[in-house]
């Protein structure tokens, strides 16, 4: 029953207020520019023609400020130990605070991280208020995305896989090494995350008879109430839209830790459709395709198995366990390389895929370094890669972003779509070591077991 009623709610929904000409009127009577920190390169996968910075000095960041309305940064914070996550969370904080305040600018901030709930949660959030300098903030939790098959009903956090809906603690993502968890509602998840400091009953649920059936002006007033903690139901943009609303009318200060929906709601980005080969291909390419798959997630595993099944690329596997204990890595990765770029060379697509072997440490910390590990073999890859591809297509948040900026150099992309739904494609800058470059940012769990093939099917 869980599963029509929420279908049921998505067909309401759909049929609910537009707010979109009244955030825009909002927006330019009280400008104010958006700031989204995205905690791996997939939080761009709903928007388009906004930039993305990977780098945030104080230049940098009122240069932003300055001339984008709206801007994400990548921090990669996803990747990094909670404490050096804090850390780069309250130096962006007070590098915002510094630029707003000598421009005269006001700032809404948006922490993006995971739609099924993986990242470094309060720590950054709350080391990112502290660095804005914010007292009292109030944060909204909001994890919908749409586009990739996650709703909040009834205060569950559900994962779409195929026709059902189910409690994101019942999915392997609440599974994971390092930000694994057992709770699926968000007030108690926020609960758990906070190891009780924050108690299940001190969260307010928005819900969607709240939203749905009620004056904005209602919810503004729950926002400005005593409450500092929400949770955000909903199924639809619209009811992002009056959440969205309802927040550019409060008082706040609010923090906003959300996936990549509510992005577009907030900064009344309207939805595009699809990029077409002809957007992202001169037609003059000479080179072939070149696939990097680095994320683990069961949907990855069964994607690139699929891939495997039905498609003539030239697939080279890279076996983590061996490369951990080799004593000649320089060696063994130019070897590699010069293979990249013999296939690439002859027109083909290379898949350079992890071992599906998952190798963990025996603690939270030492699976993420064997994660960042994994990933700095990759970047050397990349950087001695020298035949320039037709594309580049990341599979995997950690992936992607190691190889957006710290193998092809990149400091400053225009996002501009989405290849399929929930995967962004970026134009990189003139800095990068590939200039022009479209680069596919394809999260690891996001798509049908088909989805993988159809992106490479549709670019080749």
């Amino acid at each position: 029953m869980t599963d029509e009623a929420i279908i049921k709610s998505i067909r309401e929904g759909e049929h609910g207020a537009d707010y979109r000409d009244e955030i825009r009127k909002e927006l330019l009577k009280n400008p104010r520019t958006i700031v989204i920190l995205d905690d791996d390169p997939t939080g761009t996968q709903t928007v388009h023609n906004v930039p993305v910075i990977t780098q945030w000095s104080e230049e940098v960041i009122k240069r932003e400020i300055l001339t984008s309305p709206v801007f994400f940064i990548l921090t990669n914070s996803r990747s990094l130990q909670a404490e050096d996550a804090d850390e780069l969370g309250a130096l962006i904080g007070r590098r915002l605070k510094k630029a707003a305040a000598k421009h005269n600018k006001k700032l809404m901030v948006i922490s993006r991280s995971d739609s099924t709930l993986r990242g470094h949660y309060p720590n950054e959030v709350n080391a990112l208020a502290e660095g804005l300098g914010w007292e009292h903030v109030k944060e909204l939790l909001i994890p919908a995305f749409f586009e990739g098959g996650r709703y909040t009903f009834n205060d569950i956090h559900y994962v779409k896989e195929g026709e059902e809906f189910i409690p994101a603690a019942e999915t392997p993502f609440a599974k994971d090494n390092t930000f694994g968890y057992d709770s699926s509602d968000l007030k108690e998840w926020i609960a758990e995350k906070t190891e009780g400091r924050i108690n299940a009953t001190a969260v307010k649920s928005l819900g969607l008879d709240l939203i749905r059936n009620h004056h904005v002006e209602e919810v503004s007033d729950i926002l400005n109430g005593n409450q500092r903690h929400f949770i955000v139901n909903a199924t639809t943009y619209n009811d992002l839209g009056a959440i969205a609303l309802a927040s550019l009318q409060a008082k706040g200060p609010f923090i906003f830790r959300t996936a990549a929906s509510f992005i577009n709601a907030i900064a009344n980005i309207e939805l595009r459709t699809l990029l077409q080969k002809e957007e992202l291909l001169t037609g003059n390419e000479s080179k072939g395709g070149l696939v990097i798959v680095g994320s683990y997630v069961p949907k990855t595993t069964a994607q690139l198995a699929h891939l495997r099944k039905h498609s003539d690329a030239v697939f080279m596997e890279f076996d983590v366990a061996k490369m951990i204990k080799s004593t000649s890595v320089e060696k063994e990765l130019g070897q590699i390389t010069d293979q990249i770029d013999d296939e690439i060379g002859q027109q083909k697509t290379v898949v350079l895929y992890t071992a599906r072997e998952v190798i963990k440490g025996d603690t939270k910390e030492e699976s993420l370094k064997i994660v960042n590990q994994v990933s700095q073999n990759l970047i050397a890859i990349v950087k001695k890669i020298k035949n320039r591809p037709k594309y580049i297509l990341a599979k995997g948040g950690i992936t992607s972003s190691d190889i957006a900026v710290k193998g092809l150099k990149v400091t400053r992309a225009d996002i501009m779509g989405q290849v399929i739904n929930g995967v962004p494609v970026w134009r990189l800058g003139q800095d990068a070591k590939f200039p022009e470059l479209p680069y596919i940012v394809f999260p690891g769990n996001v798509g049908e077991n088909d989805a993988l093939f159809n992106v490479i099917r549709k670019l080749s």
